[in-house]
């Protein structure tokens, strides 16, 4: 039996190219792993080149403001991710393997358990994707043991077990496959306190921290300060954990971290890395008390760091605004998702009518800190007109920064995964890939390849007058008419909206220093683990990592 400090740990995170602020779930880990007493180590996959890149769909569709990767962020993309890994195992040595996966990653994950399978290495899985699906994963023998909810406790009872040469059979939160193929799921444990565990950056190379943000590189540090979310939108796999938790007699998944804790947490980052930005990760910030919002503000008034976070329309008011704004907000991400009122509310179960969006974002606008908006497209159902609605509904608001469009994706556990299932538009044994690839519906009312062409030309038709719409759907198509259109309205769009930095509302007035955003037009007739820590999601869950919030 090996000593604590003889007992080797490798994490392992696999991700999508560059994805890029780190993952708090890998930070609260590795404090865990070291305060037990462990060697820790990680193999991260952010920089290699895995399937296709997230940067260059995002920038192509003309989500972010363009950037050098290895000039501006000091990234060299590797391509060798097997051979690297294979050689971190030989040099590292590790006695157990521990993986945080998400959907997207977890075929990622599976080929990199198999290329050191015949090291007999014990490993563990975690994240939402086991938690949600423990039977699929559990069918890839490469995986021995996955991790189901929140992982912080399991990893190190598992950890404790193997260094004692002892069984993990009966390990909450465990679950495993014996030989005759029976699955055992063990009891959970209860949820874990988030205001307890410290997280530690210690691991990542250095090059990790340095993301764009509106049009500006900081060193970025991911931030929680509650988890979970109250919410039930149907495309996100947030409400389904919550579910979980309290079908198990878990209680309420969503918590918020004290404010005190937060305050020592962002305190002690700032000693150890010397941050210049904070994403804060929450699923929806501003779903929150009211006078939370304003002791968070008073306590965050004395770092002048400047940070972002991702929230709902609905959730803001002029003074809530007013007081982030005074204390380094610099940017946030609004969910608008879906413009067809009928399908948002009956079928995303997202309440706010079209007229109550637009006011929150007059709210929004007259707020004076940047903004962007966050779309969806390609949901179970909708037709070409319904995108065009979501399309109208971005056209009326007025003074953002930018505009994010993603194609729905089917995650495990959600309500739109089932109903896509039930029509008949989904294969029940696909897993997701990747967040930026094209739909995995088949839809008789609208193809893939239908679906790829909005998105390409998604802010194009934002932004862009009525007038050129004829030929913007030119520029949707893959022929060699369709390229030169649309490259043609790329500069267009980049010279107008991606030069510079991010624009601030207070300042559209100054012609000469920002591009002035569009005003918005007259309203037509017919328009009116992982392991549950870190979120890929808002997820989404929307990407809030490599998204347009550069």
């Amino acid at each position: 039996m090996k000593s604590p400090k003889d007992f080797k740990v490798l994490l392992v995170y696999p991700n999508l190219t560059m994805l890029l602020v780190p993952s708090l779930a890998i930070a609260l880990f590795t404090g865990a792993l070291k305060k037990a007493g462990y060697q820790v180590g990680l193999f991260d996959t952010t920089h290699y080149i895995w399937g296709p890149t997230s940067l260059d769909t995002r920038r192509e569709n003309l989500q972010h403001r363009p950037f050098d990767t290895e000039k501006d962020l000091g990234v060299s993309l590797k391509t060798d991710i097997i051979g690297d890994f294979i050689k971190k195992v030989d040099e590292f040595q590790p006695d157990l393997l521990i993986v945080s996966a998400v959907e997207d990653t977890f075929l990622q994950a599976v080929e990199l358990l198999d290329a050191v399978k015949e090291a007999n290495i014990p490993n563990i899985l975690g994240g939402v994707f086991a938690t949600m699906a423990p039977e699929v994963a559990l069918s890839y023998p490469q995986v021995q043991m996955i991790g189901v909810g929140e992982g912080e406790e399991t990893i190190i009872e598992v950890s404790e077990r193997i260094r004692r040469g002892e069984s993990c059979d009966d390990v909450k939160n465990v679950r495993f496959k014996r030989p005759d193929g029976t699955i055992v799921s063990n009891p959970l444990r209860p949820l874990v306190d988030i205001d307890k565990p410290i997280p530690d950056f210690s691991l990542y190379d250095e090059a990790r921290f340095y993301r764009p943000m509106g049009g500006r590189i900081f060193k970025t540090f991911p931030l929680e300060t509650y988890r979970g979310c109250p919410y039930s939108c149907t495309f996100c796999n947030s409400p389904v954990q919550s579910s979980f938790n309290w079908q198990n007699d878990l209680g309420a998944f969503v918590r918020r971290k004290r404010i005190d804790v937060v305050r020592d947490e962002i305190a002690e980052l700032i000693e150890t890395y010397s941050p210049e930005y904070f994403y804060i990760i929450d699923d929806s910030f501003l779903a929150r008390p009211e006078q939370e919002v304003y002791e968070f503000t008073e306590m965050y008034g004395e770092f002048g760091i400047p940070f972002w976070f991702n929230t709902r329309p609905e959730g803001t008011s002029a003074k809530r605004l007013a007081a982030l704004k005074a204390v380094g907000a610099d940017r946030i991400s609004y969910g608008l998702e879906c413009g067809n009122e009928d399908y948002r509310r009956n079928v995303i179960k997202r309440s706010p009518t079209n007229d109550e969006i637009l006011r929150s974002f007059e709210t929004i606008s007259d707020g004076g800190i940047t903004f962007s908006v966050n779309n969806i497209i390609g949901f179970p159902g909708e037709t070409r007109e319904m995108i065009f609605e979501t399309i109208e509904l971005n056209r009326q608001i007025r003074g953002f920064d930018s505009l994010s469009v993603g194609i729905f994706t089917p995650y495990h556990g959600t309500g739109l995964r089932q109903l896509s299932i039930d029509k008949g538009y989904l294969d029940p044994s696909l897993i997701t890939k990747h967040t930026v690839s094209s739909s995995l519906l088949t839809q008789p009312h609208i193809t893939p390849e239908e679906i790829d062409g909005i998105l390409k030309t998604f802010m194009l038709y934002v932004r862009f007058p009525k007038e050129d719409w004829s030929d913007i759907k030119i520029a949707e198509g893959q022929t060699g008419e369709a390229d030169e259109k649309f490259k043609e309205f790329q500069e267009r769009y980049r010279a107008t909206y991606l030069s510079g930095i991010q624009t601030s509302p207070e300042d559209w007035e100054d012609p000469t220093k920002y591009v002035k955003a569009p005003q918005a037009e007259e309203p037509t007739a017919d328009v009116a683990w992982g392991f549950n820590c870190g979120v890929e999601q808002t997820e989404y869950v929307m990407p809030p990592n490599g998204g347009n919030d550069n």
